[in-house]
């Protein structure tokens, strides 16, 4: 009798510190006054946050109620019960916890509390239905231009570029600058991997594991991190010769949420969790590569009748991003051929879907995702490349690999979208979805396979309005050269530059100096000794009386750093300005200039007395890959045979600069 009853005990004391994830919803967001609404609404948006949603909102509704935090005190008291928050999901006002049974009754009891449910099971419709319905009420009072040598650049990446166009906005120096880049998925190991040198990452949230690391955890398995990291890639790594992100100079916020070891609920939590991070710091657009349909055997799975577009958790909040200016991009899944297999978030209102093709754009992968929607729509949205796409794996880090499906397709599309939201800041999701329909390869015949099939990103801009690219600028004999490449559908009739010093507030206007042979527009600044920093903006004019300022917002403007610390890569010679504008000297002989045996090419210079020569070689990233010094020491001529110090093939550039004030630049390129 005596062990019975230490056995049953035993069992309650277990049923009762038994952990696992639940779901508390609650009644309201505390006592708040209805005139501190906007304040604590607004007080984890950013400027740029706001920004954004001001394309899509009247400017007196940029936030609503669902913005309020969750009170601080609520969050208190439940931790008090001893269990853990993991997440905080203000849109729908709940939040996700691990606790035992005994914590889950006291948590119940709070007045506050309106209902708890499993992670396990599905947010009820009632719930997901009001985010997509709620409407604001609140009333409120580093570029590069590439030449005709891309393939060498891009290696086997251009295909998937070259099929939507992206490489032709490439070419005119759009690369996603100024984009704020959300990426939800596996996890990023990004930090150790070459490939990933010249992305920048703004913040990374673990919203599985609650912490600033998108890795792998020491729980994680050793894959974990594969997928997000490809997916990565795709959009922002660059591997000379073989590898070119779609738009690689964005700027990165990274989102951890999917559990490769289970299929859960609880990802979905992370998922919504995300977009609230993400939107309050303000990004412009959300790519997933994630799908949501089949659960484990413990949890509730969708029906076909759930894939509406608006009753899965994720599909209300990605509703909800569009609603407020995010541009959310999915791949469509690889459930096909079967028709209905597009899965959430892709079945969403405001996702666009994209389902996967072979390398010539021809045919539709027999795994992508078919439509349409439980309510009939059209689905997926567009396609991209989805089998033999270049990207880079988790491990071993600093190499390249093909990925297949639709989790492939999405990156590169979504770098496309990037770069249009780079050129033109100002649009809006629906106004950008449209014209992407506008210039898509079926726009007149779509389907449930295609959608409305390859977009011209190209196209697209050129067609929409004045392309301005950021500028490019070099300090060179005295003077600040700021060099643009502009075009458009039709001629641009002039340009001009507004420019302010560091410490004046009134611009002044000078129009720039034209070359329409090869749409780059320059102006020459001339600086004093004290100018360091000169702030500009550009603007534009069209035959057709279009015009256009770049940046687009009146309180942007460029910063440009004045003198030989300006220069930027000087593999754009060939294609910004003439030759002989490089040309300091005409003593200065280097040859050959085409390698192709051997890594020497012999530098020659004439009257060159007893000065000493600095040499850099310099790859097409304005990275100085070798550096070495010479003295001379004959007083009439210099003739050397010089090694060129790299294993790797593609487009160099080799620097010569003298103590006696030669700097020549020459264009070296290496096939073997």
């Amino acid at each position: 009798m005596f062990l019975l009853v230490i056995f049953l005990l035993t069992v309650l004391f277990n049923q009762n510190s038994y952990s696992e994830k639940y779901r508390v919803f609650l009644k309201d967001k505390g006592n708040i006054e209805y005139n501190d609404i906007y304040e604590k609404a607004s007080k984890n948006l950013s400027p740029r946050a706001l920004q954004r949603r001001a394309k899509v909102l009247p400017k007196d509704s940029l936030v609503s109620f669902l913005d309020v935090p969750i009170p601080n005190d609520y969050i208190a008291k439940i931790k008090e019960t001893g269990a853990q928050i993991l997440l905080l999901l203000k849109w729908l006002n709940y939040i996700v916890i691990e606790a035992n049974q005994e914590q889950i009754n006291q948590i119940s009891k709070f007045k506050f509390v309106k209902f708890i449910q499993p992670i396990t099971e599905i947010v009820p419709r009632d719930y997901t239905f009001k985010i997509n319905s709620i409407s604001s009420t609140l009333n409120i009072s580093k570029w590069l231009f590439l030449n005709n040598q891309s393939d060498k650049i891009y290696g086997e990446s251009i295909n998937q570029l070259k099929m939507l166009s992206i490489d032709k906005l490439h070419s005119l120096g759009i690369f996603g600058d100024s984009v704020l880049f959300g990426i939800i998925d596996t996890g990023f190991r990004w930090k150790e991997n070459k490939i990933f040198t010249n992305a920048f990452v703004q913040a990374e949230y673990d919203f599985l594991f609650q912490d600033n690391f998108t890795g792998n955890e020491f729980v994680d398995t050793s894959i974990q991190d594969h997928h997000g990291t490809m997916v990565f890639s795709i959009v922002s790594g660059i591997k000379d010769g073989f590898l070119f992100g779609s738009a690689p100079y964005s700027t990165f916020l990274l989102a951890k949420t999917e559990d490769i070891r289970k299929e859960s609920h609880f990802e979905e939590d992370c998922f919504a969790a995300a977009i609230e991070w993400m939107d309050s710091i303000g990004v412009d657009l959300i790519s997933s590569s994630l799908g949501y349909y089949d659960f484990d055997s413990s949890e509730i799975d969708y029906q076909i009748s759930d894939l509406d577009g608006k009753t899965t958790l994720v599909s209300a909040y990605a509703n909800r991003a569009k609603k407020i200016g995010i541009v959310m991009v999915s791949s469509a899944g690889n459930k096909g051929p079967n028709d209905s297999t597009v899965q959430a978030p892709a079945e969403a209102l405001g996702e666009i879907a994209i389902g996967a093709v072979n390398p010539t754009g021809d045919t539709v992968l027999k795994f992508s995702s078919r439509g349409p929607t439980y309510d009939g729509r059209l689905k997926p949205d567009f396609v991209a490349q989805g089998t033999y796409v270049v990207c880079s794996p988790a491990n071993p880090t600093d190499t390249v690999m093909y990925g297949s499906g639709t989790s492939v397709a999405s990156p590169i599309f979504s770098g496309g979208v990037a770069l249009l939201l780079s050129a033109f800041e100002e649009l809006t999701p629906q106004l950008l979805y449209e014209l992407l329909k506008e210039n898509s390869s079926r726009k007149e015949n779509p389907d449930y396979s295609w959608g409305f099939g390859l977009v011209d990103f190209y196209q697209t801009a050129i067609n929409y309005d004045i392309i301005i690219s950021t500028p490019f600028t070099f300090y060179l004999q005295g003077k600040q050269r700021i060099v643009f490449k502009i075009i458009y559908r039709n001629n641009i009739e002039y340009a001009q530059i507004h420019f302010r010093k560091e410490n004046e507030t009134t611009y002044s206007t000078e129009f720039l100096n034209p070359n329409h042979s090869s749409n780059l527009f320059y102006f020459d600044f001339y600086p004093s000794i004290s100018d360091s920093i000169l702030f500009c903006y550009v603007t534009a004019k069209a035959t057709d009386g279009k015009e256009r300022r770049k940046p687009f917002y009146q309180n942007k403007e460029f910063k440009i750093r004045i003198g030989e610390n300006s220069n930027k890569p000087f593999f754009v010679i060939d294609s910004i300005l003439k030759q002989e504008d490089f040309y300091l000297e005409d003593n200065v002989h280097i040859y050959p200039n085409i390698l192709k045996e051997n890594n020497e090419i012999v530098l020659e210079i004439n009257n060159l007395p007893n000065q000493r020569l600095i040499l850099q070689l310099i790859n097409i990233f304005g990275e100085i890959l070798d550096e070495f010094s010479i003295e001379n020491k004959y007083s009439k001529s210099f003739k050397q045979t010089i090694p060129i110090r790299t294993n790797s093939q593609g487009i160099f550039f080799l620097r010569v600069k003298t103590s006696g004030g030669i700097n020549q630049v020459v264009k070296l390129m290496k096939f073997f």
